[in-house]
């Protein structure tokens, strides 16, 4: 069964845009308390980390544009050279390990949602589908006691 009606779980809308610019915010602020030793080590993975519960409570396109902003904002601020955009090797390699990791995680928070949303389709309708039987059974009973 393909579920193609996802928007009922994860509503694009203002809050999106708040949510978001309050991440960022929050982000950068836990990292420049965490002081340099921290963040040159580690400039990525607090992006990630809201980046999946964006994508739990948003689905995975604003998770994944909220990643790849945060990883260029963290590449920008947080790895040397500061205030500038130099991809080496190096860099470049870490870039994509940490892209791949986080979109494994959006990817099967995604996959799980799809899943979750499937089976209160498949309750709804199985309820809709007992209370169905439910009212024939009634109706019927009730003419075979008219008729009685």
């Amino acid at each position: 069964m393909e579920v193609k009606n996802s928007k009922n779980w994860c509503l694009y809308s203002k809050r999106f845009a708040y949510t978001t610019s309050f991440l960022i915010f929050l982000t950068t602020a836990l990292l420049y308390t965490c002081g340099q030793n921290f963040y040159s080590a580690h400039p990525y993975k607090f992006y990630f980390l809201f980046g999946t519960l964006l994508a739990y409570y948003f689905g995975f396109w604003p998770a994944f544009i909220f990643m790849i902003i945060g990883t260029l904002y963290a590449n920008y601020y947080f790895v040397a050279p500061y205030s500038e955009l130099i991809f080496s090797f190096h860099d470049l390699q870490q870039y994509l390990l940490n892209l791949v990791l986080g979109l494994t995680c959006i990817v099967l928070i995604e996959i799980l949602q799809r899943e979750r949303f499937k089976s209160k389709l498949l309750l709804m309708v199985s309820e809709s589908r007992y209370l169905i039987l439910l009212h024939r059974d009634n109706r019927l009973l009730n003419e075979v006691k008219r008729r009685k």
